[in-house]
């Protein structure tokens, strides 16, 4: 029976408990996670205690104190604290496998569209170095539970049926990233197993999160972040290898002092590795945050009521956050029939925003007025969304674009309530309805590449209507941007509704507010003139739409200019 917490759940305990600025709303808990003051004084400790006398807190206390971390999560995870070690995140966990392996010719390593990114990275690399075959099943989610194990089982077999080919390994996860889903793990875990394949799990999202097991799923490797639903400080992973697979886990990531090595570089005795020691010490670094487990596991029982209270408080507040937010934003929530992918700290909520098709990007008639986002531009919508939601409002919007359709990962927690995904609703349906002219802040602009790059830090909303125009003469441009027209060299179309002014400096050039229907903060910030303005616009000479003259036009004004952004 789940215990009443200390504090009540939402706002009282982010306020009595939590570090955050009181501007700040934290709607995205999954991505990197945060850890309650009182851990923190509890890791500063350590940090004071370390300093004192360095020498005999790393080299003589502090792996007895490291084993007292490990057995605790160990108990929790139901495992032998002989098998579980640390690691930095669960990135450096699963790359350990991967380059620890013996891989031979034909081995297929077998995963989803959906495998992390940097997984997907290491799987890559292991394909350019070593020739192993990664094979991902490309199918839309959300998947039922049984076709996920089910499409999972059958690629298997159909691998293992051509001639010299395996699967050596599997990678599923425990709840993916994005979109935040459960999986049926503990279904797939003995359904690949059983045709022949090890199978590592990517728990980044595991631990404090849902329950595991580890004792009745039996994974081949498995690796969770303590750091993200565990409160403890970033970055801590515990990652298991049962002591049947350890022998095939010959070092850590970097090779550490406790390598033990079958032919030695200078006269000794060979010995066996120890698992444990492989990782206790991988060079000096600040892992002090690895004895914080104590502190954290003190919180979630005193302060919080225990594991079933949180769990419950998280899945009922995304749950509320969830509907809140759908209702807010006249969309739905992502799920499917016959799956778990809830049953998590996880919500997707669809945004109202739509992407035009290739044959409405082709049609500049309707592409200027039709409210939708260019897919050559998505990227930078779903990036100006986040900036501006933490610039304008202090709220970070995970969105991501998937399968031509955006989507809002909201994180349950034990600091939010309903109030909050409320007003980062509201939040959000303002940001897409100016999504036909993300300004993309101060950033630069590579003419070579024609990408963006560095971050916006200036005022982040021109709209659109006031820039949607036949022309952009000098009369427009000295009336709404205060711009002599010696100081206009160029403009062209770049159609995310968008255009790049070019602007040349001069000395009268002066800052000016920004145009359009602004709020009373952003009407006191002003501009400065040498940037690029993002907008929809025809252009009347054929610069921006192609015509033959753009290029020597181009050579002849860019020559003793310079680019900048709003």
């Amino acid at each position: 029976m789940p215990q009443p917490p200390q504090v009540p759940f939402g706002a009282p305990m982010r306020h009595a408990h939590f570090a955050f600025s009181p501007s700040y709303l934290p709607l995205n808990h999954g991505s990197y996670g945060t850890h309650p003051v009182s851990v923190r004084a509890a890791h500063l400790a350590l940090r004071a205690e370390v300093e004192a006398a360095p020498d005999p807190f790393i080299a003589l206390h502090f792996a007895s104190r490291l084993a007292k971390s490990r057995a605790a999560v160990a108990g929790l995870l139901r495992c032998s604290s002989d098998e579980l070690v640390f690691v930095p995140n669960a990135t450096t966990g699963i790359d350990t496998v991967l380059k620890n392996l013996d891989w031979k010719p034909g081995d297929v390593v077998l995963c989803y569209e959906l495998v992390y990114g940097s997984v997907a990275n290491g799987l890559s690399w292991l394909e350019e170095a070593r020739g192993v075959e990664p094979h991902v099943i490309f199918r839309e989610w959300p998947i039922a539970d049984d076709d996920i194990v089910k499409m999972m089982v059958d690629t298997t077999r159909q691998i293992n049926a051509q001639p010299g080919k395996r699967v050596r390994l599997a990678i599923c996860d425990t709840i993916i990233s994005g979109p935040g889903a459960r999986v049926p793990f503990e279904r797939l875990v003995p359904a690949l197993q059983a045709e022949g394949a090890m199978v590592l799990v990517d728990g980044a999202h595991g631990i404090g999160h849902v329950d595991i097991d580890l004792g009745v799923m039996k994974p081949d490797f498995f690796v969770t972040n303590l750091h993200k639903w565990f409160f403890v400080p970033r970055g801590c992973a515990a990652f298991y290898v049962p002591k049947k697979n350890q022998a095939l886990i010959r070092t850590s990531l970097p090779t550490s002092h406790g390598f033990k090595p079958k032919r030695p570089l200078f006269l000794s005795t060979p010995e066996e590795n120890a698992f444990e020691e492989l990782f206790d010490f991988t060079g000096t670094s600040d892992t002090t945050n690895y004895l914080c487990v104590e502190a954290a596991l003190r919180f979630r029982h005193d302060v919080c009521g225990g594991e079933a209270s949180i769990q419950q408080y998280c899945r009922w507040i995304t749950e509320r956050g969830a509907t809140i937010a759908a209702e807010i934003l006249g969309t739905h929530i992502m799920n499917i029939p016959g799956s778990r992918m809830r049953e998590c700290n996880f919500a997707n909520i669809r945004m109202p925003l739509e992407l035009r098709t290739e044959h409405e990007v082709n049609n500049r008639e309707t592409a200027e007025q039709d409210g939708k986002v260019d897919p050559r531009h998505a990227n930078a919508v779903s990036d100006w969304i986040k900036h501006v939601g933490c610039t304008e409002s202090g709220t970070y919007f995970q969105n991501f674009l998937y399968r031509g359709n955006w989507w809002w990962r909201i994180s349950g927690m034990i600091y939010v309530e309903e109030a909050d995904f409320r007003k980062g609703a509201h939040v959000l349906k303002q940001l897409c309805a100016r999504n036909h002219v993300p300004c993309l802040g101060r950033r630069s602009y590579d003419e070579t590449s024609d990408e963006y790059n560095d971050l916006p830090s200036g005022p982040s909303d021109i709209r659109c209507q006031d820039l949607t125009i036949p022309d952009l003469s000098a009369d427009y441009t000295q009336a709404h941007w205060g711009l002599d027209e010696t100081a206009v060299t160029f403009v062209e179309d770049i159609s995310l509704g968008a255009c790049r002014i070019k602007t040349r400096k001069c000395p009268e050039e002066k800052p000016t507010q920004t145009p359009g229907s602004l709020d009373e903060a952003h009407q006191s910030e002003t501009l400065e003139v040498e940037r690029f303005a993002k907008a929809e616009i025809h252009s009347a000479h054929g610069h921006g739409a192609g015509g033959n003259d753009e290029e020597p036009m181009w050579n002849a004004l860019t020559e003793g200019s310079e680019w900048s952004t709003f």
